[in-house]
């Protein structure tokens, strides 16, 4: 056991990284944008000169928040139920997330029920 503990630690652990990497990146993104907006409004240019790069950034962005959906919403949720499955308690994963949301604990009580 001390072994599947272990590694749901790691697992935890690069998943905790992946969600502050895109959040990160989404920061950043953002940032880009405004920065490009503020530039175009300083320096009154026509905004069709940088519509396209005010697009492609929004595109940035969504992709960034799907991506998100998915890291957070879905594969966290998945590796805590396996590992629930597994036995594993929220110990086993080590400070901080993934542990049960009060929601995913609700959840589980009525399944049991």
């Amino acid at each position: 056991m001390q072994g599947l503990s272990n590694t749901s630690r790691v697992i935890a652990d690069e998943l905790r990284k992946a969600e502050r990497s895109i959040n990160l990146a989404t920061r950043d993104t953002a940032q880009f944008l405004l920065t490009t907006l503020d530039a175009t409004e300083v320096h009154s240019l026509s905004p069709a000169m940088t519509q396209r790069t005010v697009k492609a950034t929004v595109a940035a962005l969504a992709s960034l928040v799907e991506g998100q959906d998915h890291m957070a919403m879905r594969a966290h949720l998945a590796v805590e139920r396996v590992g629930r499955q597994l036995g594993l308690t929220e110990t086993n994963w080590g400070e901080g997330t993934p542990k049960p949301t009060t929601a995913t604990l609700t959840e589980m009580a009525l399944e049991a029920a």
